[in-house]
């Protein structure tokens, strides 16, 4: 398996299980949604998350006459992670969802444009939607109830959804095991 075989199994799988969960317990399902922009602790694990990783990049990428700065990143992220953690209470977990679906898109996108199937085309499609998302996210993190509400006004509603992403998501999984 490609490496971007293994980033569209880890993607397949990841939604999988949400939209598994919210196929199988829509009850449960809409409860946790409706609290997720709120829940403070999975913002801070997922803005932990974001700014190690958005670090890492930045380390690993050539900066030029600025190479001399990057000692200055093991400083600064913990200081950085902290200061979202003071600052940024209100819609946490939707910014930094918001960020990690900023995030993933780089290697996905990098990894599609060399790899040599046609199909790689998808996942080049899927990246650019969940950078629009994610963008969506970061700005205006309130759009995520909103839409969620949409989505979950029902049980039955909640598992048609599930269901449909259920679908997409085997679809991911299988271009991952079968053509990447």
């Amino acid at each position: 398996m490609s490496e971007l075989g293994q980033w569209t199994l880890g993607l397949g799988v990841v939604l999988l299980l949400l939209h598994g969960y919210a196929a199988a317990v829509p009850a449960k399902a809409r409860v946790i949604i409706r609290a997720f922009p709120r829940d403070i602790w999975l913002g801070r694990v997922f803005a932990t998350i974001a700014f190690l990783w958005a670090a890492w990049l930045v380390y690993e990428m050539p900066l030029g006459r600025f190479d001399n700065l990057k000692q200055w990143l093991f400083l600064i992220t913990p200081v950085v992670i902290g200061m979202s953690f003071i600052y940024m209470k209100e819609l946490l977990s939707p910014r930094a969802a918001g960020a990690l679906m900023l995030l993933y898109p780089a290697p996905v996108l990098a990894l599609a444009r060399v790899h040599e199937s046609s199909f790689s085309i998808v996942m080049s499609v899927v990246a650019y939607i969940i950078i629009i998302k994610g963008m969506f996210l970061v700005m205006s993190p309130w759009l995520f109830r909103k839409v969620a509400e949409r989505m979950i006004t029902s049980d039955t509603k909640c598992r048609l959804v599930g269901a449909l992403g259920v679908g997409f998501d085997l679809f991911l999984i299988a271009l991952a095991l079968f053509v990447y």
